[in-house]
């Protein structure tokens, strides 16, 4: 199991990354969309992840607990750029999918 720090150095490079290859044109945009969002969580993530390599959460508990933080990915500055809400849930999806993927191959 790697260290938070670890896994959050890689879930940042995995962000750009993800924004980089599905969102090129606002990639600027997403990633600071990205990087708010994951500041407000941060704290809860890293419960999140302790408790579920304890075996108290699964992994379908942890994806519901993130989505819960949904409204706080206010996600402005693609908001800014005119992108309508379908668009939005993308890649928020996108976004949850990093996250999960980065849970499992890190700390899991």
């Amino acid at each position: 199991m790697k260290t938070f720090m670890e896994f959050w150095a890689q879930l940042l490079a995995n962000v750009e990354t993800f924004a980089a290859d599905k969102w090129s044109e606002l990639k600027i945009d997403a990633v600071e969309d990205s990087k708010k969002f994951l500041t407000e969580v941060k704290d809860d993530v890293q419960r999140w992840i302790s408790l579920l390599a304890q075996g108290h959460l699964t992994h379908e508990d942890l994806l519901w607990l993130i989505k819960g933080k949904r409204d706080l990915a206010e996600l402005l500055f693609l908001k800014q750029k005119g992108l309508a809400k379908p668009d939005l849930d993308k890649f928020f999806e996108g976004l949850l999918e990093i996250i999960i993927s980065t849970v499992f191959k890190m700390i899991i």
